[in-house]
């Protein structure tokens, strides 16, 4: 493995030689001045696409949507060059971020956001049934969320991708508070082909190979199956910090020629002379910054055959599996040596731990169809399962005896399935009251979901654990399943030529916490052929995931204890934790929309999203007795005599001591608030018949600003306690400010015979920061992609383009909001938002069409 070091703040510029005909290729296309008066259309216009999503009536478009939709066809997708489907979408669609990743596990499980909402109110479809999220429980960014994971699913079976910018609760169950994506897979009964892309970063990382293959076939005269598989190899790219001069990576020698511990911030402490290992240190050590290592297999089927005049059988499956590693932060010779010298045979330089999960992630569909008595039916039966092992790797066990203990270890399973059966009944109604039929809908739901956590092996969460990540604990180990019914109906018409109305209800009943009525209000009316409003009323309404509610985490020493505590547990039912309440939602939406043309359509959104009991994490409660003179809580404030009598009696119910001279801290999850997001969106979309070729090309732009409305209280057994909140401001901003203030996204599409070309800007605005009391910002940045090739006459075709064409990076973090420790140790340090730290990326593709 290769290491890079970059600094983000020098500007390369000659690489850009490199891809100037690819440039002018893709971008001459963007000079547009013809109008598209006599074109009478494009087909490759999105606009008249039958959506499914967002209504079940059967009869809407994006030009004659109640609802904010955008289609994104498999070509597009294809057409970034992006390793899979979630990366893909994030360069289509201004309303999308991805989750800013973390190096721990959740580096591994990227999440979708829309509107700049968290991962878990973003629900996913394919075909319209319920896709599973990841077994995995947030800790950090999104607390107790859990969310389907988007790049799971092979970019190489998709048709198209709907997604709804809406509330969609009443029509879909929990979960869908911010929207819904609805990947619609390939239905061909002849079509396919295959393809091998290959690209490496700038820097000569980062290395990705994808092998893709899809084929169609026919079953009989009324059914085919349509078959998909993909492989993604992608290589690290590491982009390494510097260690400053003065922070040292080596003990210390003494007097006497022997090993000591450093000073504060790996300085040199008083009366040694440096190691003279650190001469040759690599002062680059620090390379958690870049991609993550990953492999993917994915296959998907997808099917349809005729029973008979009024009877269909139909189903689907997909299957992936992902080998992961995330490299974690290094740890130095001297941060040994203070652990266990022992270690420093095994690792004399340090060494560099990895998080490796190995993930499984099924689904599979089946269920019959068919007209009875005028009305439609579908009975459908639905498994997913998504679960992972986890490893850390290259690390140790300080606890253990050095050399010869273990460097790997198994830290345990997370698995998480569910079980899904649907009946939906549907029927359009002649009314002579009304200017359309009646469209009917109504449905039955049964869910039951199961989720376990495994203990690793006794190696990995012995005493301190493995470094980097601790096994799961037999304390930790859990299982729960609970079940829900549900029952929902619908109605749509036009009560008027050109008043439409939407109406859906939908009632559902949990085992574990009660039931759930939501209802959705949608509405629109076309003031003529060219320009209409619309608008929609909505509650909805997320479940707390059985992996939030069951997830224990334990670290202990010899000394110290560190837990996050199971929120049913006694120890955090003592210190004040309730049981999770579902997060409700009340979604407000009004638009306007302007189509001059066929082949012409903006729409100008404006929203509102109301989240009460939103689910965030606890302070850390406990306090650190070291120092017996001055016990100090998490924050390093020292506690008078009676705060920390507080702390022991509250643990004492629980029958928990913290021991003399030792430390003890517990958190847990908890609703801590509520907020509200109101944003504007624009999109506009255009396609234009050329006489040098077809012409399409698309703007959007999104804005969102979120608060807080309420902060819940502080537990009354915990309010005479100091630094004990349910959600600091810190807290807050994490919440506030996930994604970039406002967004734009502009592409063309050009195509003429056999060729083809591509441009993309995606505008990332400001973002947010808060680092102890300084508030700061990421700087906007804008990365552009090209991409352009040729379809032969024989069906080969060959592709080429560049991501980020001019190698942007993430700004660096302002000296003002390192702290001081991390301001002895590192030059810079990279600001984590939305934008990844790869840089730039060259990529060809051939392909085949079968």
């Amino acid at each position: 493995m290769q290491s890079f070091h970059r600094d983000p703040r020098r500007i390369r510029r000659s690489l850009l030689a490199k891809t100037t005909v690819l440039a002018l290729a893709a971008a001459a296309p963007v000079a547009f001045a013809a109008d598209d008066a006599a074109a009478g259309g494009d087909d490759v216009s999105n606009l008249d696409t039958v959506l499914v999503t967002g209504s079940r009536a059967s009869n809407r478009t994006i030009a004659n949507s109640a609802v904010p939709v955008d289609v994104v066809s498999g070509n597009d997708l294809v057409g970034t060059g992006k390793s899979n489907l979630l990366d893909a979408l994030q360069s289509l669609l201004p309303s999308f971020s991805q989750q800013a990743r973390q190096s721990d596990v959740e580096g591994n499980i990227p999440g979708a956001q829309l509107r700049n909402l968290s991962p878990g109110y973003t629900l996913v479809l394919v075909n319209g049934k319920r896709r599973n999220a990841s077994a995995y429980a947030s800790i950090g960014t999104s607390p107790g969320q859990s969310w389907t994971d988007l790049s799971l699913i092979p970019t190489s079976a998709i048709e198209r991708v709907e997604v709804l910018r809406d509330g969609a609760s009443a029509i879909y169950g929990s979960d869908a508070i911010a929207g819904v994506f609805n990947l619609i897979l390939k239905s061909s009964p002849s079509e396919g082909s295959v393809s091998l892309e290959a690209g490496t970063s700038y820097e000569g990382d980062g290395d990705r190979v994808i092998l893709t293959a899809n084929k169609g076939f026919a079953l009989g005269e009324r059914g085919f199956i349509n078959l998909s598989a993909e492989h993604t190899d992608q290589d690290y790219a590491v982009r390494s910090l510097e260690y400053r001069d003065t922070y040292l990576s080596y003990p210390a020698i003494n007097a006497s020629g022997n090993p000591v511990r450093l000073g504060s911030n790996n300085s040199q402490p008083a009366g040694a002379t440096p190691n003279p290992k650190e001469a040759t240190r690599n002062r680059y050590a620090q390379n958690n910054q870049g991609v993550a290592e990953y492999t993917t297999s994915a296959l998907a089927a997808n099917w349809s055959l005729g029973l008979g005049a009024d009877t269909d059988f139909y189903g689907f499956a997909t299957y992936t599996a992902r080998e992961s590693a995330q490299l974690q932060n290094h740890r130095l010779p001297a941060t040994i040596f203070a652990s266990n010298p022992g270690l420093l045979e095994v690792y004399p330089d340090g060494f560099t731990p990895t998080i490796d999960t190995d993930e499984v992630d099924y689904s599979v569909v089946g269920g019959f169809k068919g007209v009875l008595g005028g009305w439609d039916w579908d009975a459908s039966a639905t498994y997913n399962r998504d679960y992972f092992d986890l490893y850390t790797r290259n690390s140790a066990n300080f606890s253990l005896v050095y050399p010869g203990a273990k460097t790997d270890f198994f830290a345990g399973r997370l698995d998480y399935d569910q079980w899904i059966g649907n009946l939906d009944l549907k029927r359009a109604a002649e009314s002579s009251l009304l200017a359309s039929p009646l469209d009917l809908s109504l449905g039955l739901e049964y869910q039951h979901e199961s989720y376990q956590r495994d203990a690793g092996e006794p190696d990995s969460y012995y005493g301190s654990g493995a470094v980097a990540y601790p096994g799961n604990a037999p304390g930790d180990v859990a299982e729960s399943s609970r079940h829900r019914v549900a029952a929902y109906a619908g109605v749509a018409a036009n009560l008027t030529e050109r008043w439409y109305l939407d109406l859906a209800a939908r009632y559902e009943d949990h085992s574990d916490f009660g039931d759930v009525s939501t209802g959705r209000l949608t509405t629109r009316f076309d003031f003529n052929d060219h320009f209409a409003v619309r608008g929609t009323v909505s509650n909805g309404f997320h479940a707390p995931g059985l992996a939030a509610q069951n997830l224990q985490i334990t670290k202990v020493t010899p000394t110290t204890s560190e837990l996050t505590a199971r929120v049913g547990s006694a120890v955090a039912v003592a210190l004040g934790a309730t049981p999770l309440q579902p997060e409700q939602a009340d979604n407000y939406s009004v638009g306007v929309v302007f189509s001059p043309t066929r082949s012409f359509h903006a729409a100008l959104d404006l929203f509102q999203i109301d989240i009460s009991d939103q689910l965030g994490r606890s302070s850390n409660i406990g306090y650190n007795a070291a120092n017996p003179n001055a016990v100090v809580d998490a924050s390093n404030t020292v506690l008078t005599a009676a705060q920390k009598q507080i702390v022991d009696d509250l643990l004492a119910t629980a029958g928990v001591t913290i021991p003399a001279g030792g430390s003890y801290f517990v958190n847990y999850y908890s609703n801590v608030g509520d907020t509200r997001t109101r944003g504007v969106e624009f999109t506009l979309e255009a396609s234009h018949a050329l006489s040098w070729g077809n012409l399409r090309w698309n703007y959007g732009f999104n804005r969102n600003l979120t608060e807080f409305t309420r902060v819940a209280d502080i537990p009354s057994v915990l309010q005479g306690l100091p630094n004990i909140t349910l959600l600091s401001e810190g807290g807050q901003y994490d919440v506030r400010y996930r994604v970039p203030d406002y967004q734009h996204v502009a592409g063309a599409y050009w195509s003429q015979g056999g060729w083809r070309a591509n441009v993309n800007f995606v505008y990332h605005g400001p973002t947010r920061r808060l680092s102890g009391t300084y508030r700061w910002e990421i700087d906007p940045v804008l990365v552009t992609n090209i991409g352009g090739g040729y379809q032969f006459a024989n069906g080969w075709a060959v592709d080429a383009g560049v991501n980020n064409l001019t190698d942007e990076y993430p700004s660096t973090v302002p000296e003002q909001a390192l702290s001081a420790s991390s301001n002895a140790v590192y030059t810079w340090q990279y600001a984590s938002g939305s934008l990844n730290r790869l840089g730039g990326y060259y990529y060809a593709r051939v392909s085949y069409r079968l």
